[in-house]
């Protein structure tokens, strides 16, 4: 069954029931009351009959004679004595007298029904002329009582039928209303399947319940998914084109060895070395991008105890070697200690380094300092600097501010996307201050985090 049917459904059934519930509380109260009222009514005739009966000093002809002026309609008056014999007896309808007769010296009032007819009977009791103690029966029909009763009935049916339609309808407008959002978004996701496209819902900027929120969430969800996806597309065309310029050098100087490699012997060394350069520049892009894909995952991280000093130290020793060019390294008298994964923070400082190192032919400054909340790491040099412009993609994959610089020095353009992960992955930031011509500086903040942090 479908939800707007089931909500409709549930509505109407929900609402029929309370109407029941109600509607049957209020016939029942007001069969009730009126019963009482009419079982009342009837003890005060016969309280009267017996008031009127002990004034005409309880002659049989004279009772006989008011009883028949005071008998109801379809009703009827009687004496009954203590061994239920009836001395008189008054009613148009002779069938009444087969009412079982009942003798009682207190007042009393009951219902029954007789010959498919609902009577009130009220005793009470009287002195006869005798001195014996009789008990005067009055016993009225209650056809206004059944009539008043099967028009409440009426009145409720009709009632409840002008409440369930309408609401019967509401519901369906309301199922409809809620569904709307809702269809909404399987036919956006229909279509999302169908056509391989990212789309959004249209939702009203005023709406602030909770299906407008569904649907913001919903767009939301597609902006990420989109981007993602324009993220990875752009990253499979990146690699590719990145790695299709060593592919066709190599590829080219396989077939120049093939034709010329047994008669010109300068052309061995020099396929040699350019397939060995692009061989060595391919393995560095594929183990950047393993890196870069398993850097941005936190759960890799594999955390101890780590002194950043002396890991730029120990890193800016390493890049002096290759480079030959002096790394100053100033740490704060302050602990320099975290907990952190230190092969990630190692290669963190490898790539800002040799970075520094390779767009400057200077030398390269390095600070950590430390502080109760935070560590903070400075690498500065004295190089072609950033453009303004391009300082904000530094950090995306493939982003090359000197394309053709970047290719001489054998960058991939990966390595600070690789950075930048690894900061993340450390809850920290990494930012860059660059000026054209006059060098770069990039900082970057990592929390500072004990053992029971962790």
């Amino acid at each position: 069954m479908k939800l707007g049917h089931r909500i409709t459904l549930y509505s109407t059934v929900s609402l029929l029931v309370l109407l029941l519930a109600v509607n049957t509380s209020i016939y029942y109260l007001f069969h009730h009351y009126t019963l009482n009222a009419e079982l009342e009514r009837v003890l005060s005739q016969s309280r009267t009959a017996a008031e009127a009966l002990q004034t005409y000093g309880n002659d049989q002809e004279t009772a006989a004679a008011y009883m028949g002026a005071s008998i109801p309609e379809n009703g009827l008056i009687r004496i009954i004595r203590e061994n239920e014999e009836v001395p008189v007896s008054v009613t148009k309808e002779f069938a009444l007298n087969n009412i079982e007769t009942s003798f009682t010296r207190q007042e009393t009032t009951a219902h029954f029904e007789f010959g498919g007819e609902l009577f009130a009977s009220a005793r009470t009791p009287v002195i006869w002329a005798d001195g014996s103690i009789v008990s005067l029966e009055f016993i009225a029909p209650l056809a206004a009582f059944e009539e008043t009763l099967g028009i409440l009935r009426l009145i409720l049916g009709i009632a409840s039928i002008v409440i369930l339609v309408p609401s019967f309808f509401a519901a369906r407008a309301l199922s409809r209303f809620i569904l709307a959002p809702i269809k909404a978004l399987v036919s956006t996701m229909n279509e999302i399947r169908d056509e391989g496209t990212f789309k959004k819902i249209t939702i009203e900027e005023k709406s602030k319940d909770e299906l407008a929120e569904m649907g913001r969430t919903f767009n939301h969800m597609i902006e990420l998914l989109k981007k993602n996806f324009d993220k990875q597309r752009q990253f499979v065309s990146d690699a590719s084109h990145e790695l299709k310029t060593p592919l066709t050098v190599i590829s080219s100087y396989s077939r120049l060895l093939k034709r010329w490699g047994s008669e010109r012997p300068e052309v061995v060394e020099e396929a040699a070395n350019a397939i060995d350069t692009e061989s060595q520049r391919m393995k560095e892009m594929t183990n950047q991008m393993l890196a870069l894909a398993s850097g941005e995952n936190e759960e890799t991280l594999h955390f101890s105890r780590v002194n950043l000093c002396e890991a730029a130290a120990d890193t800016a020793r390493k890049i002096e070697a290759v480079y030959n060019r002096p790394v100053n390294v100033q740490c704060s008298k302050d602990n320099s200690v975290t907990l952190a994964d230190e092969g990630k923070i190692k290669q963190l400082l490898f790539i800002l380094f040799e970075n520094g190192m390779k767009y400057s032919d200077k030398e390269l400054d390095v600070s950590v300092t430390a502080t109760d909340k935070r560590l903070t790491i400075k690498v500065k040099d004295n190089g072609i600097g950033i453009p303004e412009s391009e300082q904000p993609h530094i950090f995306e994959r493939f982003f090359r501010v000197d394309k053709a610089r970047n290719r001489k020095t054998g960058g991939t353009g990966l390595g600070l996307s690789i950075a930048k992960a690894i900061v993340e992955a450390h809850k920290g930031s990494i930012t860059v201050a660059s000026t054209e011509g006059h060098g770069s500086e990039f900082t970057v903040v990592l929390p500072r985090k004990e053992v029971n942090e962790r």
